[in-house]
């Protein structure tokens, strides 16, 4: 089976998620293909692409015959792309598939295109919740993560109390980022390590430029403040784990993720921010309960974040997919066809 991929690139979750599947993937006997749309930033090249190249995953910047031969499945990741999965499963008469890595996708402009696609994937409930009239072809798969790789340092490490913020900064997340820098200030008295796409230039804090590789910094950490995708390998990697975005969610532990709406956003706003100086000061304060959740954190990763599993249930939707009837293209397609990244 040959799959394509549509993904654009930037320093996100997202991207690596795409990277990680695909790796895992092969591992299941099926061939990806990435067709990479935009690519943001120049560090494709100087830092992603040797790591594309190391793991032999096919890939392209845009579409060509090669990538297009003997594609059985077209796999869209980015929401900007989903015009082009519809347009070229038409066009190849293959069928396509989306995979909704947030909330929106109830807005009108989505529609038309979910409704196409053969089959959702949803990254989590909240998600899926949003696309209630596609529930018959929506299916939930959180995004996973090598917990092999990801995975707490070898040996008898010494208590790991170590704070460090890990995520990609936008205006809205700085708020609750200032206020964590200041928590640093007070209860630890070092600079707080912040690893980021840019400097938010905050006083008490040291930057860290964009790292592909966090593996390193989560090993040396005990606590860290993420979300998203970092935190599920801070978690692995056995870190005691701030939710937090633009808003902050608490500490992850067994009661929070048995929650009914719980999800790694960090944006739910479930605490205030200055619950996050008192979680703080209770995990610094009470040794026992940091190793204990450090622990428990290395073997939830294990036993529901693994991106094997990820994959073996993506590639479970795309037999049901190949296997289920095929569906005309609506009338008037033929206008989409043109303009698929040069491909005509």
């Amino acid at each position: 089976m040959k799959v394509l991929l549509l993904s654009d690139f930037f320093l996100s979750g997202q991207t690596t998620h795409v990277l990680e599947l695909a790796r895992q993937l092969q591992k299941l006997k099926i061939e990806p293909h990435i067709a990479f749309g935009t690519i943001h930033t120049n560090l494709f090249w100087t830092e992603y692409l040797p790591y594309l190249l190391r793991n032999r995953i096919s890939f392209s910047h845009g579409l060509n015959g090669n990538c297009l031969s003997g594609v059985d499945l077209i796999h869209a990741q980015s929401s900007t792309l989903f015009h082009q999965a519809q347009a070229l499963s038409y066009r190849l008469n293959i069928p396509y598939l989306v995979t909704c890595h947030g909330l929106g996708f109830n807005q009108a402009r989505f529609r038309r295109f979910l409704e196409a696609a053969r089959a959702i994937i949803a990254i989590g409930p909240r998600v899926a919740a949003q696309l209630a009239e596609y529930s018959h072809k929506t299916h939930i798969i959180p995004n996973g993560i090598d917990t092999d790789v990801f995975a707490p340092p070898e040996g008898k490490a010494g208590p790991r109390r170590s704070l460090l913020y890990v995520g990609r900064l936008e205006k809205k997340r700085l708020a609750p980022l200032r206020y964590l820098a200041e928590a640093n200030a007070l209860l630890i008295g070092t600079p707080l390590r912040i690893i980021s796409n840019w400097n938010p230039q905050i006083p008490g804090t040291i930057h860290i430029p964009w790292q592909t590789n966090l593996v390193p910094h989560l090993q040396r950490s005990g606590i860290v403040a993420a979300c998203g995708r970092t935190a599920r390998e801070a978690l692995s990697c056995g870190n005691a784990v701030l939710l937090m975005q633009q808003a902050y969610d608490g500490v992850i532990s067994p009661r929070l993720v048995k929650l009914d709406d719980f999800d790694f956003s960090g944006n739910l706003g479930r605490f205030e921010l200055a619950d996050l100086k008192y979680d703080l000061h209770a995990l610094l304060n009470r040794q026992h309960r940091l190793k204990k959740l450090q622990n428990w954190g290395r073997n939830y990763a294990v036993t529901h974040l693994s991106s094997r599993e990820m994959a073996a249930k993506t590639a479970a939707v795309y037999e049901q997919v190949l296997t289920s009837p095929k569906k005309a293209p609506p009338p008037g397609w033929g206008s989409a066809k043109r303009n698929i990244w040069g491909t005509a």
